[in-house]
């Protein structure tokens, strides 16, 4: 579970960093986005050689769990470039952080922080107190940044992996 309080997570909802602007995922190019899609998930443990079929991602993306603000995409304003994203599903019950994940050549400038803390406080401002969220224990970066806003561990799933050699890890 993941607070969306910004006194508990110090999230922030401050402004952008330099050169970049965040905008709904409503008001962005699907196929940018669906492109950025692609990109980001090749760095998620499990997603390398993912690739959104345009019709499918346009069908998950806007279905009904979708919010225009709570999935925000960072554009880069000297290129255009679409650089990161947050996507926040509103489900019944609490809202799930499907993702949150930033392009290479834009990490560690506080882009992921300012991409959870817009999101964030709008459900905060909604009342919706947690979300919650699954993360592979290899993605050591959002473990950390996670964690580093308070969340906290409610389960956890073993996956056993058979290997075509036929070793078992």
């Amino acid at each position: 579970m993941i607070p969306t309080d910004p006194a508990v997570t110090g999230l922030l909802v401050a402004g952008e960093p330099a050169g970049v602007v965040i905008v709904s995922a409503a008001d962005a190019f699907e196929d940018d986005l669906r492109l950025l899609d692609d990109a980001l998930r090749q760095d998620v443990p499990g997603g390398a050689g993912w690739r959104w079929d345009p019709a499918d991602f346009d069908e998950e993306t806007f279905s009904s769990e979708f919010d225009p603000a709570t999935y925000l995409v960072a554009v880069d304003e000297a290129s255009g470039d679409y650089i990161g994203l947050v996507r926040v599903w509103i489900r019944p019950g609490r809202p799930r952080l499907g993702l949150i994940a930033v392009a290479r050549g834009s990490r560690r400038q506080g882009l992921a922080r300012a991409l959870l803390g817009r999101a964030f406080g709008v459900l905060h401002e909604r009342g919706r107190a947690e979300v919650t969220t699954e993360i592979d224990d290899a993605n050591v970066a959002c473990l950390a940044l996670l964690t580093g806003i308070g969340a906290r561990r409610v389960g956890g799933t073993v996956e056993l992996v058979w290997r075509a050699n036929g070793d078992l890890r």
